[in-house]
């Protein structure tokens, strides 16, 4: 894997989910996972979780040879998925929406990763109003109109992913989370009470389907900037022990 970072998605209309896989990845999980995953009601979010955290071990299974059952997890202070044991470089971050789940992993770097759907209801223009930087907000309304409830969807992605890796949750302004885009290619520009915030960090941008975006953050304070790899989870990839 070198110093790539992999960005693995996962898409429920795939299909391939058997009962032997379910039941493979519930063994993986530690008994406050299990308890966790049967408290949800909604069976779309069980799944969800089930497969993110299936993903995250068989993702760190081929980075490091260690089987997937033999992985710990634990919770940061806003719910980040953190590595308990064994000790490893790597780090991951998961998100899903919709029937798209993201699972990305990286060594020796802060990591976050956020999924949107774009067909959600649009209440772009009260949530700008209290999450986007003046900017932003500048940059959204000079879209087309049919295009600004995506483009909203853009900086939200990126501004969640950047929480994610720092493991901050939305216990900052999201409006201070500010981003400068050129050509495509976000930049991350701190305001307010991020003022003065480390800008070494690493951006991208993909849909992996048509009805999906996908924001990636990655710490890049050693000096380097990793190759993004985004690659398709099938179901048969989860290892059969």
């Amino acid at each position: 894997m070198s110093d790539d970072v992999l960005v693995a998605v996962f898409n429920a209309d795939d299909g391939g989910m058997d009962a032997e896989t379910w039941t493979r990845l519930r063994s993986w999980l530690q008994p406050e996972e299990v308890e966790r995953a049967d408290k949800y009601k909604d069976m779309e979010a069980r799944a969800s979780f089930l497969i993110g955290r299936g993903m995250a071990r068989a993702m760190l299974a081929e980075a490091t040879g260690v089987a997937p059952g033999d992985w710990r997890f634990s919770e940061g202070p806003h719910g980040r998925p953190e590595i308990a044991s064994p000790d490893t470089p790597y780090r991951f971050n998961l998100a899903h929406s919709h029937g798209v789940i993201a699972c990305a992993l990286a060594k020796s770097r802060d990591i976050g990763v956020d999924v949107e759907f774009l067909d959600r209801p649009d209440s772009s223009h009260d949530v700008a109003a209290r999450a986007c930087s003046p900017d932003e907000l500048a940059d959204i309304a000079s879209a087309p109109e049919d295009g600004r409830k995506e483009r909203f969807l853009v900086y939200w992605t990126l501004k969640e992913a950047y929480l994610k890796a720092r493991g901050l949750g939305i216990s900052v302004h999201l409006g201070d989370v500010a981003f400068l885009i050129k050509d495509g290619e976000p930049a991350f520009a701190p305001r307010g009470s991020l003022a003065g915030a480390d800008t070494r960090w690493h951006f991208r941008l993909a849909q992996p389907g048509p009805r999906h975006l996908v924001a990636v953050a990655v710490d890049t304070r050693n000096g380097a900037t990793p190759n993004i790899r985004f690659q398709r989870f099938a179901a048969t990839r989860f290892p059969a022990a």
